[in-house]
């Protein structure tokens, strides 16, 4: 599967025909926007697709989003563009990372991964508004893909039926195994959203080891590590301390950080990204400006409405 780029206007947003022409051009302070007419349905529209009616360059805007997302603040990022000539105020990027990051986040969740058979799940504390929550995450283990994600104000008193159903939903199939710490609401979670064919180590922890698994794990030879799945939490952490918190817990931020790290952010150990991995290439070297091309397609295919920041 691939995402492709839609710097080339090549069919009409909105019948998907192929027959369009140019029909002249909008002069905004960013730049001109090239204006297209479709001959098979008689609309118009613009060919810069998910950045209307913004005073920024979409090369602009899809930089702001990757340098947040790298682990600068946004008050960091408005000062790199300062410096290139670039005014841009931290409030203006702080909106585009919350209306970008749910649209991206919408699309990329429709997308199916080519995952394997071996999930794992934990959680990590963060601060939201001055409050601990827990940010309940699953990944694939052969690509690193992160499936799902949930925010909630308690572990141990939280069910775990949602992330798993999420899990579910967006791998397209049940686990061979789960691998997850000993909190009691995975194991029940566990067996009545994946049933008994799933495996479930509840007891996985940092410093354990992973020994071969051949035909079905037993308690006596299979004790693997959860350390994939601390690395994730540990990316997370660190990116949630540049901005010292979160404001709500509703907040697009976690949708963006998901879409960073499966389809923007080679990953150290496989040396591609986990989307990569799972079958799902990215068009073009601005990975945020395709999403987002993608995404704004996407919201109008399904006639969905994000309120515009």
């Amino acid at each position: 599967m691939q995402i492709e780029s839609h710097d080339t206007v090549r069919f009409c947003k909105h019948c998907h025909s192929d027959k369009i022409r140019k029909e002249g051009v909008r002069h905004n302070k960013s730049g001109d926007v090239q204006l297209m007419k479709c001959t098979a349905c008689g609309k118009r529209f613009s060919a810069n697709f998910g950045f209307r009616y913004r005073r920024y360059s979409p090369a602009i805007v899809s930089e702001a989003l990757h340098l947040f997302y790298s682990g600068m603040s946004s008050r960091a990022v408005a000062d790199a563009f300062e410096a290139r000539d670039i005014d841009v105020d931290g409030s203006t990027i702080r909106r585009w990372v919350e209306r970008y990051s749910r649209i991206a986040g919408l699309f990329t969740d429709s997308l199916r991964p080519k995952v394997g058979n071996w999930y794992r799940g934990d959680e990590v504390w963060v601060r939201v508004n001055g409050q601990k929550y827990y940010l309940f995450a699953t990944m694939d283990d052969d690509t690193r893909y992160w499936l799902a994600g949930e925010l909630a104000d308690s572990k141990d008193k939280h069910d775990a039926d949602n992330i798993f159903r999420m899990t579910k939903d967006a791998a397209g199939k049940n686990p061979t195994v789960l691998i997850t710490d000993g909190l009691p609401a995975y194991q029940k979670a566990a067996r009545k959203i994946f049933g008994n064919k799933t495996y479930h180590k509840c007891d996985a922890g940092l410093r354990s080891k992973r020994i071969g698994h051949t035909g079905k794990p037993t308690n006596a030879n299979y004790h693997p590590s959860n350390n994939k799945m601390e690395r994730l939490n540990g990316t997370i952490r660190d990116r949630e301390k540049t901005f010292r918190g979160l404001s709500a817990p509703d907040t697009a931020v976690f949708d963006g950080m998901k879409v960073h790290y499966n389809h923007c952010r080679k990953h150290d150990s496989i040396k591609k990204t986990p989307a990569e991995a799972a079958g799902i290439t990215t068009e073009g070297r601005n990975k945020w400006r395709t999403i987002i091309q993608n995404a704004s397609l996407h919201l109008i295919a399904t006639n969905q409405r994000v309120r515009r920041r």
